[in-house]
């Protein structure tokens, strides 16, 4: 088996005109834009979220084997662009190009472009040359289908928001919050080194799951509805019966009151812990309260679609509500969620 090669490539990139896209990391918080390339073994393949990770045994010039970390996008958007748990297994010489990570860790962060494009290949173990291009057909079971038809009312006249919803309309842009002094001088001081759901595998919290662009599922009873995510195997149970909290105390998911108001379903929380909201740090203090609106917005060109609506209020550090938004489109076909199983960053080199 031929040497396999870590080397850079950013220089060529440049002379050729080529950026790469940013991630779902934020834009070069925890790995850089350098990009490098490396070959390596497979020795393990998880397709799992909240990222899908590779492990490659890579042998330098000299005959030393490292293990290291090829890290992507969470499975949901890698399966619609036709990547499955059999794309890669254990045993193949693989070449990726990607970003460097910033603590010098052996990782490697492969984005959206590169993957869909073909610049990852197979190499023959013998020789190296290449065996295949790592470009799948596009899986379109997750796309809006505007033949689908679902009752916008249950029976008894509440809105139908049962069933699962994907992410087939890609996700939302949402707005920086409008931060006062205190919560811009914290935001300022973020690292997404830092952030517990990288390097520790957190739970994301409420406000960072419930503006998830990731499938969902909502089951609707006459005393609850339940939420389940894919990211992160997280599950919520919205009582309607405006219960009282058991304590003071504050929580990841907080305390809930919620009620159907005509065609919506309206989520109040309070008794939330102080943390952050998404990739990009955002952090809100416990003195924040959150409203959240579910209601159908099916159009005749997308099919049956659920919007919700997101509003924070947190007098610690926010000047003005801030307002997040996402709509989902219906599972027309079966649709199962992707395990989760959180793979913490690789230690430095040395």
């Amino acid at each position: 088996m031929i040497n396999n090669r870590l080397f850079l490539v950013s220089a060529l990139c440049a002379a050729l005109g080529i950026h790469a896209a940013q991630g779902h990391h934020a834009a070069g918080a925890v790995f850089t834009n350098e990009e490098i390339e490396i070959e390596g073994v497979v020795t393990e393949f998880n397709f799992v979220n909240p990222h899908v990770n590779i492990l490659l045994s890579v042998t330098d010039e000299t005959g030393a084997e490292t293990e290291w970390m090829v890290t992507g996008p969470a499975a949901p958007p890698m399966r619609r662009w036709g990547w499955t748990a059999d794309t890669l297994r254990p045993g193949q010489l693989i070449r990726f190009v990607g970003k460097s990570s910033r603590t010098g860790a052996p990782m490697l962060l492969i984005e959206s472009a590169d993957i869909q494009s073909g610049r990852f290949a197979e190499l023959d173990l013998a020789d190296g040359s290449i065996i295949r291009r790592l470009q799948e057909a596009p899986d379109d079971s997750q796309a809006p289908d505007a033949g689908t038809r679902v009752t916008l009312t249950l029976d008894d006249g509440r809105p139908n928001l049962s069933g699962m919803w994907l992410g087939g309309l890609g996700r939302t842009p949402q707005p920086p919050p409008p931060f006062n002094a205190a919560g811009a001088e914290l935001q300022a001081g973020f690292d997404s080194l830092n952030d517990p759901a990288f390097s520790e595998c957190a739970d994301h919290g409420l406000i960072r799951q419930a503006t998830s662009g990731h499938p969902m599922r909502i089951a609707q009873y006459d005393d609850r509805v339940i939420f389940e995510y894919e990211q992160g195997a997280a599950t919520r149970i919205i009582h309607l019966d405006g219960r009282e909290p058991a304590s003071a105390e504050h929580s990841d998911y907080g305390h809930h009151v919620a009620r159907y108001e005509g065609d919506a379903l309206v989520i109040e929380t309070t008794q939330l812990t102080e943390r952050l909201t998404g990739v990009r740090g955002n952090a809100l203090s416990d003195r924040t309260t959150v409203t959240e609106t579910y209601r159908r917005v099916d159009t005749p060109e997308l099919g049956p679609l659920l919007a919700m609506t997101l509003v924070a209020n947190d007098p610690g550090y926010l000047t003005a509500p801030w307002e997040m938004t996402w709509r989902k489109n219906y599972a027309a076909t079966d649709y199962e969620f992707i395990k989760s199983d959180c793979a913490l960053p690789l230690a430095p080199i040395g």
